[in-house]
């Protein structure tokens, strides 16, 4: 009878097939670890340009958007020091936009000229570059010297914008080609959302300009009213930067101060120039302006925000103004604050049909109508900045 267990043994492997087996499987633990480390880089690198795009996706201020991109490369490439320059189209020089060192935003604000050093090579070639310590001290004296860096330029749509430069890495060692190219990465979404800024502000100037047209004409339409709307506009702002509102906010309160009174140029100048009373038919038409402004203005998408401000800048807190006799916080904001710039320079200017009254006078009357004509905090406001150049 056969051995059962001599035909069901198998041969050992030899030495040198177990020292293959062995060297086989550490190849390829370390090849997964590689491809560990290159996912985490990569997962790494897209978290920070997805936390970048939901942070300045929909920044409008160039200076903010800056500062949220070099708070962002200095979290992710665990760096001391993130300077962003932008290039200034007049002077042609790479100009400081934001500069963080350690917890410090601002400091030392270098000033590239144009073609000097590394730094202006790499916005020449647009290509990313490594900054040897001795390069770095030379270009920002004191606050990098020593420290090796790289500079990545800030590129969209065939255009270099500015340039973006990092050092101090805090374990101390160079920057990888990985942490190069996730600075590339996040480079491109800033790039992208500073083009979209800059067209932005470019759009808000072309509509400043105007709303200061349709001022000055205006003002041409009556020697009564000339700079008024302006002076308006000053007030309205100084109070709105009283009440601590945004940038956003007064750039708005500028542009509907200059229009506020847009629809007096539907109104005849017989009535406007009118140096004795109006009858009750005038004062119906003079009362349609704030209407007819926003109707006026209603096929301007970028004027819609302020379309409100306009109509509504003769309600009244108490409800007894027009044209909706809207009252208390149903009124817009921006409305509220005009009516109060719009009271106080209407009493301090001259009219046709009255001489005008002292700043004194002006402000003690805008305080006594606290509470029925206007917004009490308004007033409060309004009363804080009267010792102002502005007023």
């Amino acid at each position: 009878m056969p051995n059962r267990t001599q035909n069901s043994s198998q041969p050992s492997p030899s030495k040198s097939e177990r020292d293959d087996l062995l060297l086989r499987l550490a190849l390829t633990e370390r090849k997964l670890s590689l491809t560990s480390q290159k996912l985490e880089a990569r997962n790494k690198e897209l978290a920070a340009i997805f936390r970048l795009s939901e942070t300045i996706g929909s920044e409008r201020q160039i200076n903010r958007l800056c500062e949220r991109t070099a708070e962002e490369i200095r979290r992710t490439l665990s760096v001391d020091t993130v300077c962003i320059l932008l290039l200034d189209e007049q002077s042609g020089d790479l100009v400081t936009a934001t500069s963080l060192h350690g917890t410090v935003v601002g400091g030392y604000h270098p000033r590239v000229k144009v073609g000097d050093g590394l730094l202006w090579q790499a916005m020449e070639t647009g290509k990313p570059l490594h900054l040897p310590g001795s390069a770095a001290a030379k270009q920002f004296a004191g606050l990098q010297a020593g420290q090796a860096g790289v500079a990545i330029p800030i590129r969209t749509r065939g255009r270099t914008l500015g340039v973006i430069y990092a050092c101090g890495k805090k374990n101390g060692q160079e920057f990888s080609a990985r942490e190069r190219d996730m600075l590339c990465g996040i480079s491109n979404q800033a790039a992208f959302a500073l083009d979209n800024a800059t067209l932005y502000h470019d759009l808000e100037n072309l509509f400043v300009g105007i709303a200061w047209s349709f001022a000055a004409a205006l003002d041409a339409k009556s020697p009564w009213t000339a700079g008024h709307s302006k002076r308006v506009t000053q007030y309205s702002v100084a109070i709105a930067e009283e009440l601590g509102h945004s940038t956003e906010f007064l750039n708005s309160m500028q542009t509907c101060g200059l229009l506020h009174d847009i629809g007096k140029i539907a109104i005849s100048e017989k009535i406007l120039d009118k140096p004795g009373t109006i009858t009750r038919q005038e004062r119906l038409a003079i009362a349609e302006h704030a209407s007819q402004g926003a109707k006026i203005l209603e096929h301007i998408d970028t004027f819609h925000p302020l379309l409100p401000g306009i109509r509504h800048h003769h309600e009244r807190w108490d409800g007894r103004g027009f044209p909706d006799t809207l009252m208390e916080e149903d009124i817009p904001l921006m409305a509220r604050v005009l009516a109060v710039a719009d009271s106080y320079d209407a009493i301090t200017s001259d009219r046709p049909y009255r001489r005008k009254r002292s700043r004194v006078d002006a402000i003690a009357e805008i305080r006594r109508c606290s509470g029925s004509q206007f917004d009490p905090e308004i007033v409060e406001a309004f009363v804080a900045v009267t010792d102002s150049e502005t007023f």
